[in-house]
């Protein structure tokens, strides 16, 4: 199946597409993240989780993750989108 990646902010390591025979939101967004530069902001080195806090948002067809019955383990479909909006801050 097709999963397309949507991105606020251009990060090459970033693929607009990921294909995978099944899966569930957190294997792609596992692959994704693989070998980004920041991989360690969210990824959970203990147990290898996903992290997200404030990092990002994560949105599975313009829903939010943690809107979602199973969160994370949400089974995926062909033509889905996963939207990533990164969350940046200013401060001075």
């Amino acid at each position: 199946m097709r999963i397309h990646i949507k991105t606020t902010v251009n990060v090459p390591e970033i693929p607009v597409e990921v294909q995978l025979d099944a899966g569930t939101l957190n294997d792609v967004l596992a692959k994704v993240f693989g070998n980004v530069h920041f991989a360690k902001e969210v990824t959970d080195p203990a147990t290898g989780e996903m992290k997200f806090d404030g990092v990002f948002e994560v949105r599975l067809n313009d829903e939010p993750y943690y809107g979602l019955p199973r969160g994370l383990n949400t089974e995926l479909h062909d033509g889905d989108t996963i939207a990533l909006s990164f969350i940046l801050l200013g401060g001075g």
